[in-house]
């Protein structure tokens, strides 16, 4: 399987080298191989677990390589990049979702990657390339909107596309290839008919992309896209002889102590992972930051020290296939709700603004600062929302959730298989084109917060919908009782009484950033404590150190929106510091 690319025309040799070296300490890290080899004059640079990468070379010259596509799957199966360098140039083609991100620069030659700091490195990025437009809606948001990165000269291939190069590297076109498609199919379908077809649905997929795994990694939450996974491997015997769940979080929480009541009512082998909260030792956070760069907020580095805490305590085997709900429940409706979007002309940054992870900054704050000189952006925000949701015909229901999944998903949950694929297999079922035209094809009723799954569950897997969830507030699917004892333990934990209750109901907090800033000090804001000067220089764009030990007492002091603040600077400061303007830092 191949997890890394790197494809390059006309580029300063010294530049290319820089980017190729940043290819080949991630290889050394995770006991990757890379290759390098130059095809149609384009040069290439690829990261595998075997050191003869699975390439397709044609007697024409052409060469073809895939990246999420697993071993006896088809790419249609899952989340996938195609790659095709042929005499005429290079394309790219993607999912639905663009799940594996390209990012490219036509500045001073070509060159693309899916690691993020290598396009960076590549294209002898600077300082001055920085966009305050691009940065405003990162910081906003949480996350980059459509195509932009923070760099002016750098964008990502759109989702469901084929982009195509020339020979001179130039991009010559782009093609939307309307793999997902609204449809009046199920529109009229009875409660009943449309459980009976997600079941099926759901069955068909988990089963063909998981069958052939020798052993199946479940990090399984209290929510309803892992729950969709877990039930129907508990409901197959040669699948659940096979199945290890594992959830990490406080004894007591919601997330465990749910998993742990799925895990036996579906007798699956399942394990608590009390996470020791160091993931933000440098050591960590450089991982993140060399694949990930700018591109996506510093929060997915718990997740690396979840897999290293299996592999310590329990073992993992290396023929291993982790599965994960990685969009399952946007393209369900998940937040139909919360969006809220009913007419054409509905501000979509206000609807976007309704995420808690849009309430980090304001927009006053962000006017305030010195990157932004006194000016919001929110007008160009809004238009590359727009962007995102007017590329996707149909009903206004279907376009909201389509639009969801382009442009918060993509780009803010996407670091989940992209982390855990560089120790292991992932396999995410539900990221297709049939999953998402089955929803594309319901009303509005069965899209609104998930109602299709939670009919599904209720119809065909009763005894695992019943058990409390997190996915819609903190409620059980069909069992009043247990809706009833989840209502009796928000009030008195709100009395301070939480701990009469059984170990199940009482909801203990689900929080583990600030403990990990406690444990790991000022290590957590790596790398803006560094003695760079680029950094430090990038630092005065937001009010430099004052205002980052600023926000570093406050998070101490136990502020969790503080630390949120900080994560998006964090990202784009690790890009700064390669420009290594003092070598001895």
């Amino acid at each position: 399987m191949i997890q890394a690319f790197l494809a390059a025309k006309h580029l300063d040799p010294a530049l290319l080298k820089k980017s190729v070296n940043h290819l080949s300490i991630i290889a050394k890290r995770y006991g990757k191989h890379l290759s390098i080899t130059r095809v149609n004059e384009f040069d290439l640079a690829l990261v595998s677990d075997d050191p003869e990468p699975n390439c397709d070379l044609t007697s024409d010259g052409q060469l073809e390589f895939f990246l999420g596509k697993l071993h006896n799957n088809s790419e249609k199966w899952d989340r996938f990049l195609r790659a095709r360098v042929s005499r005429s140039g290079i394309e790219f083609e993607n999912d639905y979702a663009g799940s594996i991100p390209v990012f490219f620069s036509t500045r001073n030659g070509f060159i693309a990657s899916n690691i993020e700091p290598c396009t960076f490195l590549a294209s002898g990025s600077s300082l001055d390339d920085l966009s305050p437009e691009n940065i405003y809606g990162f910081m906003r948001y949480s996350h980059f909107i459509w195509n932009e990165t923070a760099w002016k000269h750098i964008f990502q291939l759109l989702p469901d596309s084929r982009y195509k190069f020339s020979t001179g590297g130039e991009l010559t076109s782009t093609e939307n290839l309307e793999s997902i498609r609204t449809s009046s199919v199920r529109a009229s379908h009875s409660d009943k008919m449309v459980a009976n077809e997600l079941f099926e649905l759901n069955r068909h997929l988990v089963t063909r992309s998981l069958a052939h795994a020798t052993q199946i990694v479940l990090p399984l939450s209290s929510g309803y896209d892992s729950r969709m996974i877990f039930a129907v491997l508990a409901s197959d015997k040669a699948l659940a002889s096979k199945t290890r769940c594992f959830t990490y979080g406080s004894a007591g929480s919601i997330e465990v102590e749910s998993a742990k009541r799925l895990a036996k009512q579906g007798n699956i082998e399942w394990r608590h992972i009390d996470l020791p909260c160091k993931f933000l030792t440098k050591n960590y956070l450089k991982d993140i930051c060399d694949i990930f760069g700018s591109s996506v907020h510093m929060h997915g580095m718990y997740q690396v020290e979840f897999v290293h805490e299996i592999q310590k305590k329990f073992g993992i085997a290396v023929d291993s296939l982790f599965t994960s709900g990685f969009m399952t429940g946007v393209p369900a409706g998940q937040h139909s709700g919360l969006l809220n979007i009913a007419n054409p002309d509905d501000g979509l940054s206000e609807a976007m603004g309704r995420f808690s992870q849009s309430k980090f900054w304001n927009r006053d704050e962000l006017k305030k600062l010195p990157l932004f000189g006194g000016r919001d952006y929110e007008d160009e925000a809004e238009n590359k929302f727009r962007l995102a949701f007017e590329r996707m015909p149909g009903d206004i229901h279907h376009k909201a959730i389509i639009f969801d999944v382009w442009t918060r998903q993509r780009n803010f949950i996407s670091y989940y298989p992209r982390t855990i694929e560089w120790f292991y297999p992932v396999a995410s079922p539900h990221l297709c084109s049939e999953y998402a035209n089955f929803f594309l094809s319901l009303n509005e009723k069965h899209l609104r917060d998930r109602r299709a799954v939670e009919l599904m569950f209720k119809q065909h897997y009763p005894g695992f919908g019943s058990i409390a969830s997190n996915s819609k507030g903190i409620s059980s699917i069909g069992s009043p009782v247990e809706s009833f004892m989840l209502l009796s333990a928000r009030i008195l934990n709100r009395l301070g009484m939480g701990c009469i209750l059984p170990k199940q109901y009482q909801l203990a907090p689900f929080e583990f950033n600030l403990r990990a800033v406690s444990n790991c000090g000022t290590d957590s804001f790596y790398p803006m404590w560094n003695n760079n000067e680029s950094v430090r220089e990038f630092l005065d764009l937001f009010g430099g150190t004052d205002f980052l030990r600023d926000l570093y007492e406050r998070t101490t002091g136990g502020s969790l929106p503080a630390y949120a603040k900080t994560l998006t600077v964090q990202a784009i400061s690790s890009d700064i510091e390669r420009l290594r303007k003092n070598p001895d830092a």
